[in-house]
């Protein structure tokens, strides 16, 4: 996985600490299971999911910023002041 190419570069650290932890106790879930833990496999498969979900939440952050960027880029496209937006809505 690119990590550049689904977060922000400011939560590159963090989507990388998530994405390894990740693989590591999916790794570590199926070596349980094949060794008859299965409580511990499940608490590693509560992990691998605490996981999944803070990755997709940094990746809605990239996602949503990157919204914001074309939509400013189709009003300055359209001859629209974006400064001229911000300050009207912030009166």
């Amino acid at each position: 996985m690119r990590l550049h190419k689904h977060f922000l570069s400011s939560d590159l650290g963090q989507a990388s600490r998530q994405y390894h932890c990740f693989k590591d106790c999916l790794q570590l879930m199926v070596q349980h299971l094949e060794n008859g833990e299965i409580e511990k496999a499940k608490h590693r498969s509560i992990d691998v999911t605490r996981s999944l979900h803070e990755l997709n939440r940094l990746s809605e952050k990239k996602y949503e910023q990157d919204q914001m960027n074309r939509l400013i880029e189709m009003m300055g496209a359209s001859g629209i002041d974006v400064q001229v937006v911000r300050k009207l809505s912030h009166e």
